[in-house]
């Protein structure tokens, strides 16, 4: 099916489709009070955590954080994309979906698409062929990755010419500003050359099974760099995808949600090579909270299995911190003998004897950072909790904190109020810390119970609209949602989440909308009204104060720079921020 579903189309469908109905072919669902319950079909669990809400014509598991409307649902467990979803529930509810031309912008990311795949199939075709895709085969081969991995991965080379895949995309009639905006190749004076040359290339997909970007290996060990990957473009985000995920998504499913996370290409096809699929890897960068919130949509237990070198455990800690900040608390996995993944399986090690060194991850961030302190000695002890509490104390659960609190004094050998008093004060204390994540939580859960009001109660969104705060929250992802929010309710004049899954899944809020929206209190009447007040006037007083401590910074750097003019603004601008304090 070509073309758009015009949105009144689609907005027949989903006042029509049913969405108990729909999940009931599925999922054996009792009634709950208002909503129903059953066991999630997206991770194995006993006890039911599966919501599915009438009234809202929403889902969400509390245990995997699954969640949305009809149409996510089919997309999810039938893997298939949102036409086709859209095409299934009009079958099944009578509703006509016409053929429309297919708007501007989206045709011109269908033509990016098209190029990415067009270059694909040019890579995969010079690994078949000819004595440099030998060359490349052959190192596959000693790399011990046999052909059905690196062909179910789509593992591709780029010849070492300098032209060669431009003269390809040339002969493909394709727009060369639009391969040099994807990355393809670079512009130099009077034309372009190919970015990869010699490389082992491997194709980065988005969830739809769409190339979205390149990575490559050089196959010349002394060429540098090592490690090429596409730059950011409108298609690929490095912070926002996992390579390997849209293998390793039904497979994670099928291993009751375990995922394993590596840092490289070829440490995720040695364990491919195992048999190891529930398996995705890092892009170059540091893990991201938006890569958290993608992983957490398909699995609920964490494996990390970085390099032990120097660099890999710094990015497993980093790792580990991005992990709990979002609340989720994975294992790790520290290889023997100073091994990456790679050699270690390639060493003849199972994942059996992997996964039976897996440790927490709190725990082992515990003994990195008190690595090299004396505990014997006083200060030794001193200096391993000094370390270890700014990590410790970025846990947002209560329990779980209360309890490495607890863990850290018998390890040191103090008394655990000890521990408790020395975490209060660097709490109090420490302004560009570490656990600058817990300092602001009291803010960002003011944030966080403003946009969950507006989506509860819709009658107060205007109000909050015309306060203009939205703009001055710290949470990007709230920001962002609010404003969704927000403009649904304009549209429309009324706010419907389940007509926002296609833009929540796009910018990775799906999880936390979901979860505000289920995250029902009751309250007495006109209680609604005094928190959402509330909760504008504390966003309101830290922005004023976040102003504030901006605008004493410029009135020093303007003193010292002598620029009187300047100055008086900025004065004037302070005493009347002060006044509104």
């Amino acid at each position: 099916m070509g073309g758009l579903i015009p949105d009144e189309v689609l907005e027949e469908i989903r006042q029509r489709a049913d969405i108990v109905e729909v999940i009931s072919d599925y999922v054996a669902l009792k009634k709950a009070g208002k909503n129903y319950k059953g066991l999630c079909p997206f991770h194995q669990e006993k006890t039911p955590s599966f919501v599915v809400s009438e009234e809202k014509q929403l889902f969400h598991c509390f245990g995997c954080e699954a969640g949305g409307n009809v149409f996510t649902f089919l997309m999810r467990y039938e893997q298939i994309s949102f036409a086709e979803a859209a095409k299934t529930l009009a079958q099944r509810y009578g509703v006509k979906i016409p053929e429309v031309r297919v708007s501007a912008k989206d045709e011109r990311r269908e033509g990016l698409f098209k190029i990415n795949a067009l270059a694909l199939e040019f890579y995969i075709n010079k690994i078949m062929e000819g004595r440099e895709g030998k060359v490349a085969r052959d190192y596959l081969e000693r790399r011990g990755i046999d052909r059905g991995v690196w062909e179910e991965y789509k593992i591709g080379y780029a010849p070492s010419q300098w032209d060669a895949l431009l003269n390809h995309l040339k002969k493909k009639g394709v727009n060369l500003k639009e391969a040099e905006a994807l990355g393809l190749i670079i512009p130099k004076k009077g034309g372009w050359y190919d970015r990869f040359r010699d490389r082992i290339i491997f194709p980065i997909f988005d969830l739809r099974d769409r190339v979205i970007g390149f990575g490559g290996r050089v196959l010349d060990e002394k060429g540098e760099p090592k490690y090429l990957n596409s730059p950011e473009s409108s298609l690929y985000k490095k912070g926002g995808s996992l390579y390997g995920l849209n293998i390793a998504k039904k497979y994670i499913q099928r291993e009751g949600g375990r995922v394993f996370i590596v840092e490289g290409y070829f440490d995720l096809l040695s364990m491919s090579q195992r048999g190891v699929n529930n398996v995705v890897a890092t892009l170059g960068t540091a893990l991201t909270t938006q890569q958290v919130s993608l992983l957490r949509r398909f699995g609920k237990e964490f494996f990390l299995l970085f390099d032990p070198d120097e660099a890999g455990i710094k990015a497993a800690l980093r790792a580990l911190e991005t992990f709990i900040q979002e609340d989720a608390f994975p294992a790790m996995i520290p290889l023997p003998d100073g091994l990456d993944p790679d050699t270690y399986f390639q060493r003849g090690f199972t994942l059996q004897a992997l996964e039976e060194r897996a440790v927490p991850g709190v725990e082992y961030a515990m003994e990195v950072l008190m690595e090299g302190y004396d505990l014997s000695t006083v200060e030794g002890r001193a200096k391993s909790v000094e370390a270890v509490l700014p990590f410790l104390l970025q846990i947002r659960d209560s329990l779980r904190r209360g309890l490495y609190l607890k863990r850290l004094a018998e390890i040191v050998g103090v008394e655990e109020r000890e521990i408790l008093d020395a975490a209060r004060r660097m709490h109090k204390d420490r302004k560009e810390a570490p656990d600058k994540g817990l300092i602001t939580r009291i803010h960002i859960s003011n944030e966080k119970k403003l946009v969950q009001m507006m989506i509860q109660n819709p009658q107060f969104i205007p109000l909050v609209a015309q306060e203009g705060v939205v703009d001055t929250l710290e949470d990007q992802d709230l920001r962002a949602l609010a404003e969704l929010v927000i403009h649904d309710f304009q549209l429309h004049e009324n706010l419907s989440l389940d007509r926002l899954p296609p833009q929540l899944e796009e910018r990775g809020l799906s999880e936390m909308a979901f979860n505000l929206a289920f995250q029902e209190e009751e309250l007495e009447e006109g209680m609604a009204e005094k928190i959402i007040m509330d909760c504008l006037r504390q966003v309101k007083l830290k922005a004023l104060k976040r102003e504030l401590k901006g605008i004493t910074k410029r009135i020093e750097e303007a003193q010292e720079r002598g620029d009187e003019a300047l100055l008086h603004s900025l004065l004037l601008r302070k005493q009347t921020l002060k006044m509104q304090e």
